[in-house]
C-alpha cells in the first residue's frame, strides 16, 4: 500500500496492510478520496501509519495485539519439516520445470 496504489481500494471499506505498507499523510487522504473507513494492520506495531493523519481523516485504525505463541511455535515446525522434507529444493525444481521424478534419493540430499 503506497499512495500510488490507494485507488485500488476505491469500493472497498477497508484495506488489510502489512509491516512493509507504508501509510504516510498522502497516502491516507488518498484512501479518504475513495472511502476507505479502516485501517487494518495485519501485525501488533503501528509505526508505519500516521495514526494522527488517520484520526484526521476519521478513518479507524485497527491491529493485532499479540501474537500467538502457539502460532510461532507451528511456524518453527514448519520451517523444520520444509528442510526435512527438501520443500525448498522441490519448489526451485518445480518453478524451473523440472517434473522428473529421480528414483535415487541420493540426488536429493
Amino acid at each position: 500500500m503506497s499512495e500510488e496504489t490507494a485507488s485500488a481500494a476505491k469500493g472497498s471499506d477497508a484495506v488489510c496492510v502489512f509491516v512493509n505498507d507504508k501509510l504516510d499523510e498522502s497516502c491516507i487522504e488518498q484512501l479518504k478520496k475513495v472511502n476507505v473507513r479502516f485501517i487494518a494492520l495485519r501485525c501488533a506495531g503501528w509505526n508505519n501509519v500516521d495514526i494522527r493523519a488517520a484520526q484526521a481523516n476519521e478513518i479507524k485504525v485497527v491491529r493485532v495485539p499479540a501474537y500467538s505463541p502457539a502460532a510461532v511455535a507451528e511456524h518453527a515446525v514448519a520451517l523444520l519439516l520444509t528442510l526435512n522434507r527438501k520443500i525448498h529444493r522441490a519448489y526451485n525444481r518445480v518453478r524451473e520445470g523440472n517434473f522428473t521424478l529421480v528414483l535415487d534419493l541420493s540426488v536429493l540430499i
